[in-house]
């Protein structure tokens, strides 16, 4: 179980380095089409990319339970495109505060939904974890609005869906749920693009944006970004497979250390001294649930 435990962590800590990698390029995909077009093309540049990968692997593709994957997979896709649809209003720090409450939700309904035990300890060191993430992306609070709200519900279904990893979906191999998370996301985006190309807005963005004439620079990005989010949704599935979900929950934190690493390094963005701070406590509260463990 303890070595499980220790599996689980280095798959959420190299999931959060490959995520945060990729995503720090989702702005150049901005400036080639909306994020419908692009959720589309990623899927289905993803999903035979895992067809491939689970027939190498020997992995079973066919969900043993088709309506708890499909529960997960909505789940986790709902959180994840209210939290694009949130940065169309509220800056990036908002948005991403709400969404990284997920390992709070991912205790409490831990605790409402299957009566797991939430020790104070356990409580504690996610709080504290949680108190790093807004030291680190410094939300504005005179800005917050009911609006705000928005980036919670995204963290709710978030966690909800890695909550059920382990507790519906315990059977499933890790491709057969990364090709649900795809095939949901495709699906409800491709909806989303389907009325925005029909009904067009005067001034499209990146939320609003219908279809557009794709470029080869547009594909490539694309699938840079496909084939690291293949290898990230496996990685974080198995991960809540086989650990403790609010114990792997806290480690997803270093998505945004991970994420100012690489700002750092690819575009010079620098981190002030209250980041850093924050940075020590996510790493702090991380390794001691995983000592704790």
């Amino acid at each position: 179980m303890a070595s499980h435990q220790v599996r689980a962590a280095f798959l959420a800590l190299f999931a959060s380095a490959v995520l945060s990698l990729i995503d720090n390029f989702v702005g150049l995909v901005a400036e080639e089409a909306a994020v419908w077009q692009f959720q589309v093309v990623r899927a289905m540049i993803a999903i035979p990319l895992l067809l491939v990968i689970g027939r190498l692997a020997g992995q079973t593709l066919r969900p043993a339970n088709l309506r708890n994957v499909a529960l997960r997979s909505v789940c986790v896709s709902v959180g994840l495109l209210i939290y694009f649809a949130a940065l169309g209003a509220l800056s990036v720090a908002q948005a991403g505060a709400g969404l990284f409450s997920a390992p709070i939700w991912v205790l409490l309904l831990s605790a409402l939904l299957f009566n797991v035990r939430i020790t104070l300890v356990k409580l504690l060191a996610i709080l504290t974890g949680f108190a790093g993430v807004l030291m680190l992306l410094q939300p504005d609070i005179a800005a917050l609005s009911m609006l705000s709200l928005l980036p919670l519900a995204a963290g709710v279904f978030y966690g909800l869906g890695m909550l059920l990893t382990p507790f519906l979906c315990h059977d499933e191999t890790p491709v057969a749920l990364a090709i649900g998370i795809f095939v949901a996301m495709g699906a409800m985006s491709l909806i989303m693009l389907i009325y925005f190309s029909l009904v067009p807005t005067a001034n499209p963005t990146f939320l609003t944006g219908g279809w557009v004439a794709p470029t080869s620079r547009f594909f490539f990005l694309t699938a840079f970004q496909a084939l690291g989010a293949v290898i990230a949704v496996i990685c974080i599935a198995e991960a809540y497979r086989i650990g403790t979900p609010s114990n792997v929950a806290v480690f997803e934190y270093s998505f945004l250390i991970f994420a100012s690493i690489w700002g750092f390094m690819l575009w010079g963005v620098m981190t002030d001294a209250l980041a850093i701070f924050g940075i020590a406590i996510i790493l702090a509260s991380g390794t001691f649930l995983a000592f704790r463990q």
